[in-house]
């Protein structure tokens, strides 16, 4: 009876270093399938964020553009008007310019 007794504690200290190899085994296993899993979600995060970075990037170009062009249009209009004021300026200023170098030959 005492050897069978003792046969059932070795089986049952075998068991329990089988069962402590397995388990260590498969947390082994399952922490390298965690890390695969979060290396996986962080470069699929990574490409997103480079994606949404590289989409504001080509927005903001895209208005800067546009402002751009607009503020170039404005500047020609701008010039235009100035040009035309100065166009209709003109015949004033040479008659006045005229009038000043017709009186202070008269009056020399």
């Amino acid at each position: 009876m005492f050897t069978e007794e003792l046969t059932a504690i070795r089986e049952a200290e075998e068991q329990s270093e089988n069962i402590k190899k397995n388990v260590k085994t498969e947390v082994k296993r399952m922490i390298e399938a965690a890390n695969a899993e979060a290396e996986k979600i962080l470069d699929d995060n990574e490409l997103k964020a480079k994606e949404i970075y590289d989409t504001l990037i080509q927005e903001g170009m895209n208005e800067a553009d546009t402002e751009y062009e607009a503020a170039i249009e404005k500047a020609h209009i701008d010039a235009e008007n100035m040009v035309k004021a100065a166009q209709a300026k003109k015949d004033k200023v040479i008659d006045h310019i005229v009038e000043r170098i017709v009186r202070s030959g008269v009056n020399s």
